[in-house]
């Protein structure tokens, strides 16, 4: 389920190629990662829900982002490996692609792609953009801000009005900054409303580097403790090995969820069969599962918080009717924290012991699971306007074709 890379570093290094010709006249829409891949997927919902008839070009940073856009989206998006940000790969991709806007999603800010974009007279937009105040610095500090860079012909819809004043900062005008939301944001599936107390799950989501011991704590707290199944979602191939590593020296059974069993089992019935005879630990090792992974999790751990990386998306548990954990590291997800606590719906741990303990607490009190998960919804429900209102701010700013 992991893998590619090399091909994808190869890919990174070639500008225009044949298959750009079917994307002349697009819109381009670039997603670096996995994450943002899902929120790419919403926009190009969106944008063909919408009416739009132009092309649709999606590129990404990682092999496996690109795999999960070409399963998801339809032919009519060409998808590939995105140019390394060096001004001659992007004349040459650019000149191949002739695309009439860029939108790019969240944190992305690469001065040759928004300076080559602008010079062939191509919208650069902004998407559920964030900036992180550690990023406003340095761009600060190495005199990539002002004008130079965010002049005429870039435009930011924000996740929120925090990471608007940032970019205006950075020399955005407010003329061109409409705050229109997370785009990440799913509306509530239509298994949220099933009640959280009777799910067989407890899922670790995202899981970095670092946070091994949180899932030792868990498997030996809720596999073992509380009846429930722990699924742990490395975010890398080198995330497997590491977790798989810990497991085995703690002597914790465990079990491989691959590419090769997802035709033989459907993922709600394995996970329950993990708390069947001796319970083990679930290691989700295929692509674009954890989403339904959550759908089964009577409680979701963001991965990324327990260790400083900021945080992954804490909305897709929740548009599930997941009770929310989170650690202290969640300062790059902080409205979506913010939201969630509002409702009700998360708790913030300080550290490993904390979390699993808030784990176990919650799995012995229903009512609390209860109260969670639809605190959990009504969040996701709220959030999930975004792309309307992106739609809306594009067509305020006279950006359609």
């Amino acid at each position: 389920g992991f893998g590619a890379r090399g091909s994808a570093w190869r890919s990174a290094w070639s500008g225009a190629t044949s298959d750009l010709a079917a994307a002349s006249g697009s819109v381009w829409v670039h997603a670096a990662s996995m994450g943002e891949v899902v929120a790419a997927r919403t926009w190009i919902q969106a944008l063909l829900d919408s009416g739009h008839r132009a092309p649709i070009l999606l590129t990404t940073r990682t092999s496996r982002g690109l795999a999960r856009a070409r399963r998801e989206l339809t032919d009519r998006v060409v998808g590939r490996i995105a140019p390394l940000d060096l001004p001659q790969l992007l004349r040459s991709f650019l000149e191949g692609a002739a695309p009439w806007r860029l939108d790019v999603v969240e944190t992305e800010l690469w001065p040759h792609l928004i300076l080559e974009s602008r010079r062939r007279n191509v919208a650069v937009v902004f998407l559920s953009a964030t900036v992180s105040e550690r990023t406003r610095a340095r761009l600060l500090r190495w005199g990539l801000a002002g004008p130079g860079v965010f002049g005429e012909g870039v435009w930011v819809l924000a996740q929120s009005e925090r990471n608007a004043e940032r970019f205006r900062s950075l020399g955005v005008p407010s003329s061109r900054i409409a705050v229109t939301g997370d785009l990440k944001a799913e509306p509530p599936v239509e298994t949220a409303s099933r009640d959280p107390a009777a799910r067989p799950g407890v899922v670790f989501g995202s899981l970095r580097p670092g946070e091994e011991d949180l899932a030792l704590a868990l498997a030996r707290r809720v596999g073992f403790d509380g009846g429930r199944a722990l699924v742990v979602a490395p975010r890398h191939e080198e995330g497997l090995a590491r977790v798989l590593g810990a497991l085995e020296r703690a002597g914790i059974p465990r079990v491989v969820r691959r590419e090769t069993d997802r035709g033989t089992e459907a993922l709600g019935d394995w996970i329950a069969g993990l708390v069947a005879g001796t319970p083990r630990v679930g290691i989700l090792a295929t692509q674009g599962e954890l989403p339904l992974a959550y759908e089964s999790a009577a409680v979701a751990i963001v991965g990324g918080t327990f260790a400083p990386y900021g945080g992954h998306n804490a909305l897709e548990p929740a548009a599930r009717g997941a009770a929310i954990v989170v650690g202290p590291h969640a300062e790059g997800i902080q409205e979506s924290v913010d939201s969630l606590a509002r409702e009700g719906a998360l708790l913030s741990a300080p550290g490993v012991e904390a979390a699993a303990e808030s784990v176990g607490s919650l799995l012995r009190d229903p009512e609390a699971l209860r109260r969670m998960g639809q605190g959990a919804v009504r969040a996701a429900s709220a959030a999930s306007e975004s792309a309307r209102r992106s739609l809306e701010a594009i067509e305020r700013f006279g950006l359609n074709p």
